[in-house]
């Protein structure tokens, strides 16, 4: 679990130098039976909401660690495109959320 936290504030620390507030998420890894820490990677993807989308940060088998707040998607997109320039890759599958 350390490791897992280790990572998420990580990936905290990359959303906060492109949007405020962000908040962590999964220390561990979702559908895993085992006590897994979230993956090292980092790559981005933009949720869309009822009401919006937000930007989350997740390794490779789309396990978030971090997440912008809701916003416009057009607000979210923007975010997004911040840290694709920041060399983070763009996650096309479906992101794991707690909830």
């Amino acid at each position: 679990m350390k490791e897992g936290r280790v990572r998420v504030q990580e990936a905290l620390n990359l959303l906060l130098q492109v949007a405020v507030p962000c908040y962590p998420l999964l220390f561990l890894k979702m559908g895993n039976e085992h006590w897994s820490p979230v993956g090292s990677e980092m790559l981005y993807s933009l949720v869309k909401g009822k009401s919006g989308a937000a930007v989350v940060v997740c390794d490779a088998e789309g396990n978030s660690k971090a997440i912008t707040s809701w916003v416009s998607e057009g607000k979210a997109q923007e975010f997004a495109e911040a840290l694709h320039s920041r060399g983070l890759a763009k996650f096309d599958g479906e992101v794991r959320l707690p909830v």
